[in-house]
C-alpha cells in the first residue's frame, strides 16, 4: 500500500540520513556529543513545518530557509532522496562553523515526486517532510503526536503510523483505508488529502516522517 511505500522510497529508514562526507558527519556526531545529554523531542518543529504546511515540500522549505534551520550543500550528501525532486536537508545549525549547537539537534527532510515515479500512479503527487533528532524518545513522540492528532495510532509491517486527512474541524482518520488496496486509497486521495505519518527510529535517529499524497496543483 502506498503508506509502506512512502517509507520505503525515502533513506530515513534503514540507512538513516546517509552522507557522502565522512567530515560532515563528524560534525554531526561531535555537535551531538557536545551538546549534552538532554533528551529534547522535535515534536514541536514537527508540528510548525510539516503539519503546519500540508506536508508541502516547497512551502515547508521556505519555512525552514525563514527560521532558523541552514541547509546541507547537496555535494555533501550521496544518494539522498534519490528519485524526488527538490530534496533537501536542513540542520538547526550551521554545520560550517564547527560548534555544538545550543540547542538539541535536529534534522529536516524534506521533497517531493509525482505519483507516477514514487508510487506507480499517475495524476497524484506525494510530499515528504520529516523531522529527526538523535536525541528523540520514540515513547515520548508517539505519545505526543497521538494526543495532537486526537486518536492512536496502528501498526503496519511493524511500523507504527497514523493515516488521516484534515476537516475544517481537525484531524480525521482514515485509519478505516488501512485495510483497502491502493486502488481505493489512490481514489480517496483524489477526493481528499492524504497523510501517512511514521513513528520512526533506526537505532541512531529517531522522528516522525510524514507523507502527503494528493492530485498535482
Amino acid at each position: 500500500m502506498f503508506a509502506k511505500a512512502i517509507l520505503i522510497r525515502w533513506p530515513c529508514q534503514s540507512r538513516g540520513m546517509t552522507m557522502k562526507s565522512k567530515i560532515a558527519a563528524g560534525l554531526i556526531a561531535a555537535a551531538w556529543l557536545a551538546a549534552g545529554s538532554a533528551i529534547a523531542e522535535p515534536f514541536q518543529s514537527f508540528v510548525n513545518l510539516c503539519l503546519a504546511a500540508n506536508g508541502d515540500a516547497q512551502a515547508v522549505a521556505t519555512r525552514a530557509k525563514a527560521g532558523d534551520w541552514f541547509d546541507v550543500p547537496p555535494e555533501a550528501l550521496e544518494d539522498f532522496g534519490k528519485g524526488f525532486q527538490d530534496s533537501a536537508l536542513y540542520l538547526n545549525f550551521d554545520l560550517s562553523q564547527k560548534v555544538a549547537p545550543v540547542e538539541p539537534i535536529e534534522m529536516l527532510v524534506t521533497g517531493w515526486s509525482d505519483g507516477k515515479t514514487a508510487l506507480d500512479m499517475d495524476g497524484l503527487r506525494l510530499d515528504i517532510c520529516g523531522l529527526m533528532s538523535p536525541e528523540a524518545d520514540t515513547r515520548v513522540l508517539n505519545r505526543d503526536v497521538t494526543a495532537h492528532l486526537g486518536f492512536p495510532p496502528v501498526t503496519n509491517d511493524g511500523m507504527t503510523l497514523w493515516l488521516f486527512s484534515r476537516g475544517a474541524d481537525g484531524f480525521v482518520s482514515e485509519t478505516a483505508l488501512m485495510d483497502s488496496d491502493d486502488k481505493a486509497i489512490f481514489a480517496a486521495a483524489r477526493k481528499r488529502r492524504l497523510y501517512a505519518l511514521y513513528s520512526v527510529n533506526d537505532g541512531e535517529l529517531g522522528g516522525l516522517m510524514l507523507g502527503a499524497i494528493r492530485p498535482p496543483a
